[in-house]
């Protein structure tokens, strides 16, 4: 984890350099991908979900721990919404599709005012603070 700041800008920039997105969706995609099948299955997503302890996080901010009947329906339904065709699973172009929707809806919410976050190595938005980075040494 590193502290970095960001902005719409960086994610949006982020999202508009479309080799640099689908790279790094494709790399994800497959590192989820456990059956190398091309198809992201329910327990390949939730499996996922569970690794980067999205609801302890982000969720259990009043020190509740959701019952995995709870967590289950939370990743079923975030798992419906990547599954855009409702076949059961989600091949990379409704991944690449709905990580893209999600940059950009966090992107709205930080608007254009820097703000400092911590950031998960790895992550989309580390991911996007590093090619911003990278292209300002670059035009420097």
């Amino acid at each position: 984890m590193s502290v970095e700041i960001l902005d719409a800008s960086t994610i949006c920039n982020f999202i508009n350099d479309s080799h640099f997105f689908t790279k790094s969706v494709e790399e994800r995609f497959t590192a989820i991908d456990a059956n190398h099948d091309g198809l992201l299955s329910y327990t390949e997503m939730a499996s996922e979900l569970k690794k980067l302890r999205v609801i302890e996080t982000h969720f259990g901010t009043d020190g509740t721990v959701p019952s995995t009947d709870e967590l289950d329906q939370l990743y079923q339904g975030m798992f419906a919404r990547f599954d855009h065709d409702g076949n059961g699973s989600v091949d990379l172009e409704e991944y690449k599709s709905e990580i893209r929707e999600l940059m950009l809806a966090i992107a709205n919410g930080l608007g254009f005012m820097p703000v400092q976050m911590v950031l998960e190595e790895g992550s989309f938005l580390k991911l996007a603070v590093e090619r911003e980075m990278a292209a300002t040494v670059l035009n420097a």
